[in-house]
């Protein structure tokens, strides 16, 4: 821990190196891909060209006044054109750097050197230049000049008893906080420990200064470890302010806990003790299952009080989440007696459709009426299924279910949409299971008829299915075709079929009443209420298949009083 806030200091302090180096590094990208600079390498002889990449090199360099040459080498290490043209280069084919940078053909940094054209110290930026097949042509360099360095360790935010101090890849001190020479050298370890941060890869360490004094170290590498940013604070200014609050959080620790064990031995009878006692007698009682354990503790501190009043609280939720269990348990088993009771009904329908179109004779218009009921018994399953997929099993939205029996009807009777296109209008709202299969059997009823008399002949039309609901429940249920109108006989009254028989049950099972209207096409209007019968309402409903009504179907007594019973308990 000690080491971490040096560690920090350090790398807040190579801000302003590490972005030199970024910014000659975009500085030498942008040359080495200039056209000037890459023909000069090439080996032109013409003087013009050598001028414009001059100019290239000044108009770059010229606005960072870090720099103080900006040159480009050949591989022979000859200087081919440079940002001041008035300053005299020597070959730097013996330099370090330079060979370095030949034999890697990557950038590097050199050491400490003194400018003979500035006369002034500077570090070298070195990096490779390429030609567009990518052979290495020469070595752009950019002098940086140490006094631009020199305000090393100005950074907001550093303690004023840190040094630092910039070394280069050998050791040797670039700049300092301290200043030059001794003073320097005074805030730098030992020469071993300095080679263990240059070549060993140190980058924290404990060791005295050159003034003796004991010091934290924490060094900063950058570059391809070129530069080496060292801060170093005296160990005391990191040790003596955490030795001091150290003591300070254990001398008000120990005062707090003494304080505790005091206020603890005097009052833990007198405060605590005999009403945890009467909360724990009161919590045994109600594992038993008294819920209503008496739980006042009257004197009692207020934050036991307060205990008391949750414990209170949970045992009368608990009761309360009880009988919300036994209340939904009930709902669910009624539910349940309800579901197979409706599916009892329901089935005694499908038995008294069957027993009743088995009697018809076979041929065409068996096959005609065993389709018939097949949507008749695909109308129940759909109303099941949404009973089923509704939340309390009981009701159904009115509005998706009939789009689907449409849908549905459409489908079995073979007829695309192409020919005959259907509308809705239907409300939204949510109607009960026994309304649901009245309904739901009167529509499959007058659509089948619709799409096996209105359109004859692969004729084409439209069906318009609405219903709207009046705020007293009231609704009126059209269903429009432009067909050819209902079936009448010579002496002008309407076709008695089966359907129009069960269509006319359906309707007084209902409630309602119906009215058709046609031709031109035939308009079926059906009114009744979308609340559930009364008992009286019921009893009339029971009667919706009479003896007389079976002799004009064409069924016989037993069978109509089979699929009146089945109806009417739906």
């Amino acid at each position: 821990m000690a080491r971490d806030a040096p560690a920090r200091f350090a790398a807040l302090a190579s801000n302003y190196e590490a972005n030199l180096l970024w910014q000659s590094q975009q500085i030498v990208q942008n040359l080495s891909r200039d056209d000037q600079v890459l023909t000069v390498l090439r080996g032109t002889e013409d003087g013009r060209v050598k001028l414009d990449c001059s100019e290239a090199f000044t108009r770059t360099v010229k606005p960072y006044p870090s720099y103080g040459t900006a040159v480009l080498f050949n591989l022979a290490g000859n200087a081919m054109c440079q940002w001041d043209e008035s300053k005299q280069l020597i070959n730097v084919a013996k330099r370090e750097w330079f060979k370095t940078v030949v034999a890697t053909s990557a950038p590097t940094l050199s050491g400490y050197l003194m400018s003979p054209a500035l006369h002034e110290p500077i570090i070298s930026y070195a990096a490779p230049v390429f030609d567009v097949d990518g052979t290495l042509k020469g070595v752009i360099s950019l002098g940086i000049r140490l006094n631009w360095l020199s305000a090393i360790g100005q950074e907001p935010g550093l303690p004023n008893s840190g040094e630092i101090t910039l070394l280069d890849r050998y050791g040797a001190v670039l700049v300092s906080s301290t200043g030059d020479g001794e003073q320097a050298l005074d805030a730098l370890p030992a020469q071993s420990s300095i080679d263990s941060i240059i070549r060993g890869g140190a980058r924290s360490l404990e060791a005295p200064g050159g003034d003796g004094e004991p010091r934290i170290y924490a060094v900063n590498a950058l570059g391809n470890n070129d530069l080496f940013i060292v801060f170093s604070l005296p160990r005391a200014a990191v040790i003596d302010p955490l030795l001091r609050d150290l003591m300070v959080q254990i001398g008000i620790l120990c005062l707090v806990s003494i304080a505790g064990m005091m206020a603890a031995l005097l009052g833990a009878r007198h405060l605590v003790t005999r009403w945890t006692e009467k909360l724990t007698e009161a919590a045994n009682s109600m594992s038993l299952g008294n819920l209503f354990a008496d739980t006042e503790l009257r004197g009692a501190p207020s934050e036991i009080r307060q205990l008391g009043e949750n414990l209170k609280a949970m045992a009368s939720r608990i009761e309360h989440r009880e009988a919300d269990l036994r209340e939904s348990l009930a709902q669910k088993q009624l539910m349940l007696r309800e579901i197979h009771h409706r599916v009892k009904n329901n089935l005694q329908i499908v038995t008294s459709l069957l027993n009743l179109y088995a009697r018809l004779p076979r041929g065409d218009a068996f096959k005609q009426t065993f389709s018939d009921l097949q949507m008749r018994i695909n109308a129940l399953a759909l109303v099941h299924r949404h009973l089923y997929e509704s939340e309390d099993l009981k009701e159904i939205d009115l509005a998706p279910f009939m789009k689907n029996l449409c849908a549905l009807l459409q489908d079995g009777s073979g007829i695309p949409s192409r020919r005959v296109r259907m509308t809705f209008e239907f409300p939204n709202l949510r109607m009960i299971g026994d309304r649901a299969v009245p309904l739901a059997l009167l529509t499959t009823e007058i659509l089948t008829n619709c799409f096996k008399h209105a359109v004859p002949n692969l004729g084409s039309g439209s069906i318009k299915v609405s219903m709207v609901v009046a705020p007293d429940g009231e609704a009126c249920l059209s269903i429009i075709d432009d067909g050819i109108g209902p079936a009448v006989r010579e002496d002008g009254d309407a076709v008695s079929t089966m359907g129009t028989t069960l269509i006319a049950a359906f309707t007084r099972q209902l409630g309602g009443t119906i009215s058709v209207v046609g031709p031109p096409g035939t308009s079926t209007t059906i009114r009744f209420n979308v609340l559930p019968l009364k008992a009286d309402h019921a009893a009339n409903a029971d009667e919706a298949f009479a003896p007389d009504q079976a002799a004009e179907s064409g069924a016989e007594p037993d069978d109509n009083r089979a699929l009146e019973a089945a109806t009417d308990r739906v």
